[in-house]
């Protein structure tokens, strides 16, 4: 890291449980016909899609922390929570807000460690936990960067990349056409990769693989994610028949916990393997990657890891010469950010995953110096994650308290 006062105490800390019940289904709007939706259907908060274990929230939720530090800087995080973001403020507003307000830290590794310690001895070493801890990260980081007048980027690395070259999280289109225009208008912004979302169907996964590249021969870059579905045996046909269509990586292909068989199907010929976004910690990914990795591209979700926890993960993947991009999954304009600021220091031989919906849910009620242009984010010169929040503009969406 840089040389920059990392050093701060905690003021306070305040939490909001958002929601969006105009965006009823992003998550596959396509694929709705065929969901199931929760086992209470008069309440229908969440639901479950056809061919995938995941549960999904039927409208986008999220937690938002507002931190303020003894030297009245303030700080927004947020954390990658799209079920029940409400247990990421309970957690933080009963728990670890006692335990860190009035303490002082040397930099927000040291708070990382702190919270993490906290717990660990009882096993809490995920889940919901680590959500709170990572969205609080964040913000310690965004108020850190606005003390220092730098983009967070520069607190974590000398010379951050300021060009980011994105792909587009999915594409969510009712039918294989709309799929197949979406493309091709991706193309013509600029933007030179996709990925799609299949089950582990993996005949069904080819056919529309097949199409789409046959639709849009401009996207350069194909991914596929199978959200942990496939069997072993039909991984390692995916991940054969993958290879010799250049996927430039095959997602999440087995069961989150099955080393031994991402193992057998890291030493099967074909498609570079993607995982990830089920890691919260280093102490998660060292089985993975020692004495040799199972899998060849590091997804670190930075709304789990936390920014902190993000950066040894990614020098131990960078030690076992494994590339890494942050996964962008479910979040608004502050996760999104620090993703982007994490994606500056992150291998820029990868496009970065983008997930265009969600990014300007907030636009009413924060201000984003990230800007999409010709398929790229170019870092914004803003201190901290260069995002702003209008407090009073968030109230709309702040889920009351029962």
């Amino acid at each position: 890291m840089t040389d920059y006062d990392l050093s701060f105490t905690i003021r306070e800390i305040r939490t909001a449980h958002l929601a969006f019940p105009d965006t009823p289904g992003y998550w596959e709007q396509y694929r709705r016909q065929n969901e199931a939706r929760s086992a209470r259907p008069s309440q229908a908060r969440y639901e479950f899609k056809s061919g995938w274990q995941t549960v999904y929230a039927t409208m986008v939720e999220t937690p938002l922390v507002r931190v303020e530090l003894a030297d009245l800087y303030t700080g927004w995080g947020e954390s990658n929570t799209p079920v029940a973001p409400e247990i990421v403020c309970v957690i933080l507003d009963a728990a670890i807000s006692e335990m860190v307000v009035n303490r002082e830290f040397a930099n927000p590794t040291a708070l990382w460690d702190f919270v993490y310690d906290a717990q660990r001895g009882r096993g809490v070493n995920s889940g919901y936990w680590m959500d709170a801890l990572a969205a609080l990260d964040i913000a310690i980081w965004d108020a850190l960067g606005k003390r220092n007048h730098a983009p967070v980027a520069a607190l974590l690395d000398n010379q951050p990349r300021t060009n980011i070259p994105v792909y587009l999280s999915g594409l969510r289109r009712a039918t294989l056409d709309e799929r197949i225009t979406q493309a091709k208008s991706l193309a013509d912004q600029g933007i030179g990769g996709a990925k799609i979302f299949q089950s582990g169907d993996i005949q069904t996964a080819l056919q529309e693989l097949d199409a789409l590249s046959r639709g849009a021969p401009d996207i350069e870059q194909w991914m596929v994610d199978t959200l942990w579905m496939c069997t072993l045996e039909d991984a390692i046909k995916a991940k054969r028949e993958f290879g010799e269509r250049n996927l430039r990586f095959f997602e999440c292909p087995l069961q989150p916990e099955d080393l031994a068989a991402h193992r057998t199907l890291h030493q099967a010929d074909g498609s570079p393997i993607a995982i990830g976004e089920h890691f919260r910690t280093t102490y998660q990914i060292n089985d993975w990657l020692t004495p040799e990795p199972v899998f060849d591209v590091y997804q670190p979700d930075i709304g789990r890891t936390s920014i902190s926890d993000f950066i040894r993960q990614r020098d131990l993947a960078y030690a076992t010469n494994i590339p890494v991009t942050p996964h962008m999954g479910n979040g608004v304009s502050v996760f999104q950010a620090a993703t982007l600021q994490c994606a500056a220091v992150s291998s820029p031989e990868l496009l970065q995953e983008f997930q265009g919906g969600l990014s300007n849910l907030l636009q009413d009620a924060s201000n984003t110096g990230w800007q999409l242009t010709d398929g790229v984010f170019q870092l914004p010169d803003l201190p901290g994650l260069g995002v702003t929040i209008d407090e009073v503009g968030i109230e709309r969406y702040i889920v009351r308290k029962q």
